[in-house]
């Protein structure tokens, strides 16, 4: 053997004993920390109402059972019912829905089976139905990313993705829409 086979020969050597003899411990993993918050209250049956300045109602919400949050700024909902009122105080919108979340800035987030009733015999809106649904109760801006059917008095559409606004009765089918219209004959 040459001088410098032999030589990285003993260096591979050296290297192989030091792993050996060393038993270098890697600092193990963190383990992904899990949260597992617990609701400061829950309620069953739940009902709260929203006045406006001159005592008039504005929301009414409705749960079967709820749970909320502090650390998170949020209640959970099963079986959710949201009423909105217009000026005069009447029940004009109706939303139900599987289960909700209600955020501290006053924004609700609706899953599965979302379901919009106009309440008023004016309603340019009669049934929206939808898998998810989020709802502003400030501003009452509504948005969807998921598939819509909305139902009128005269129409009939579909489509994907939504976004509007309940009391301007203002509503946007976002993409792949399509509608059917009915005409009475005169």
């Amino acid at each position: 053997m040459n001088k410098q086979t032999f030589l990285f020969a003993l260096l591979f050597l050296a290297a192989l004993a030091a792993w050996q003899l060393g038993e270098i411990e890697l600092a193990p993993e963190p383990a992904a920390k899990v949260e597992n918050y617990q609701p400061d209250f829950t309620a069953k049956n739940l009902v709260t109402t929203r006045f406006n300045e001159q005592g008039k109602r504005t929301e009414r919400l409705e749960s079967e059972y709820a749970e909320y949050y502090q650390i998170l700024e949020q209640a959970t909902f099963d079986k959710p019912v949201v009423y909105m009122f217009d000026e005069q105080g009447e029940a004009e919108w109706k939303v139900t829905a599987e289960t909700g979340v209600l955020n501290t800035d006053d924004n609700v987030i609706l899953r599965d089976k979302v379901h919009l009733d106009g309440l008023l015999p004016a309603s340019f809106i009669s049934t929206l139905d939808t898998p998810y649904l989020e709802l502003d109760l400030v501003t009452q801006d509504v948005r969807s990313n998921q598939h819509i059917s909305i139902v009128g008095q005269e129409f009939q559409t579909e489509g994907v993705g939504l976004k509007g606004h309940l009391e301007r009765k203002y509503f946007e089918l976002l993409d792949k829409g399509h509608a059917t219209y009915f005409n009475e004959k005169r």
